[in-house]
C-alpha cells in the first residue's frame, strides 16, 4: 500500500509540476490559483501539497510582472489625480511590494493550513464536542486580541429541548402562529447551537464598537478552533436575532447584544469529498491588501 501511495504521489507530482510550468506561461501564474491547488493536493495525499517546493523555488518575474502593470495602473491615477490638485500626493503612492517570494507555506503550516481551508458546514451530523471539548475551545481562543482585557463576550450552550424554546423565541419575535404539534426546525439542524453574546462595559479608551469587534473576533477564532479540532459548524444570524423575545430567552442585559449562533457537529461524509475534489476558486488576495 505504501508503494502504491508513493507511486501514486510520484505522478501526481509530475501532473502537478506540468500544470504549474503551464500556468506560468499561459496565465502569467495566478497566485490564487496555485494556492487552490496546492490545498486540494494537500487534502488528497494528507502531506505536504506537490506546489510547496514549486512555489517556495519560483522566480521572482512573475510576480514583478505583476507589480509592473499595477504601478503602470498608479501612473495613471496619478496623472489623472494631476488634475484635482493632487498630483504631489499621487505621485508618491505606490502599491505593495511583491517582488520577494513569500517563505511561508500554508499547507506545511498546520495552522495556516486550518485558516485557509476553513468552510462554513451548513447541515452537519448529530455527533458533537461534549461540555469538556468546548471549554478547551473557548481556553484556546480566549487569546483573541481584547484591548483592556475586557473579556466582555461569552457563549452559551443550547442542546436538547433548549433548542425547541429558541424556536418558540423565534416564532413570537416573527409572528407565526404554528398547528398543533407543529415546531419550528430551524434549531434543529444541529444537536449543538452555541449562542455568541457580546457584553461590552463602560471604559475611557475601549469603546462599545471595538468590545463588539472583540466579540466577533471571538466567534471566527471559534469557528477556526473547531474546524482544526475536525468539526463542523455554521455561525447563523438574521432580523430576529435580537428581538424582544429572543433577548428575552437569552436573559440578555439592555447593553448586551446577541451576534448569532454557531451550528455544530461532525463534518458529513459528502462534504469531505466535496472538500478534496472542490474547484471553487479562493479570492484574489490583492484585493484586500493596499497601502496609504
Amino acid at each position: 500500500m505504501g508503494e502504491l501511495m508513493g507511486s501514486h504521489k510520484k505522478d501526481k507530482r509530475k501532473k502537478s509540476k506540468h500544470k504549474h510550468h503551464k500556468r506560468s506561461q499561459d496565465a502569467g501564474g495566478d497566485a490564487c490559483e496555485v494556492t487552490k491547488d496546492r490545498v486540494r493536493a494537500h487534502f488528497l495525499d494528507g502531506n505536504t501539497g506537490p506546489w510547496a517546493k514549486d512555489l517556495a523555488a519560483q522566480d521572482a518575474r512573475t510576480a514583478r510582472s505583476a507589480q509592473s502593470e499595477k504601478n503602470t495602473d498608479l501612473a495613471e491615477v496619478a496623472a489623472s489625480s494631476a488634475k484635482a490638485g493632487t498630483a504631489t500626493i499621487a505621485s508618491t503612492r505606490r502599491g505593495p511590494d511583491y517582488s520577494v517570494p513569500s517563505s511561508i507555506d500554508i499547507v506545511a503550516d498546520p495552522v495556516l493550513h486550518a485558516l485557509s481551508t476553513r468552510r462554513s458546514i451548513s447541515k452537519v451530523d448529530p455527533e458533537t464536542p461534549n461540555d469538556s471539548d468546548l471549554l478547551e475551545i473557548i481556553r484556546s481562543i480566549s487569546s483573541v486580541a481584547d484591548h483592556k482585557a475586557l473579556r466582555s463576550w461569552r457563549f452559551l450552550i443550547i442542546r436538547g429541548d433548549d433548542r425547541y424554546r429558541l424556536g418558540e423565541a423565534l416564532d413570537e419575535a416573527a409572528g407565526v402562529v404554528r398547528k398543533p404539534g407543529e415546531t419550528n426546525t430551524k434549531p434543529l439542524r444541529a444537536e449543538l447551537l452555541l449562542a455568541l453574546v457580546s457584553s461590552p462595559v463602560k471604559h475611557d479608551k475601549v469603546p462599545e464598537w471595538e468590545q463588539h469587534a472583540t466579540a466577533a473576533g471571538a466567534g471566527h477564532l471559534l469557528e477556526l478552533a473547531l474546524w482544526q479540532a475536525g468539526w463542523g459548524v455554521m455561525w447563523r444570524s438574521g432580523t430576529l436575532t435580537n428581538t424582544e423575545s429572543v433577548r428575552r430567552l437569552h436573559r440578555l442585559d439592555d447593553h448586551e447584544l446577541l451576534m448569532g449562533w454557531f451550528y455544530i457537529g461532525a463534518v458529513p461524509e459528502r462534504y469531505r469529498q466535496r472538500l478534496t475534489t472542490s474547484t471553487r476558486p479562493l479570492p484574489k488576495p490583492e484585493q484586500f491588501l493596499d497601502t496609504l
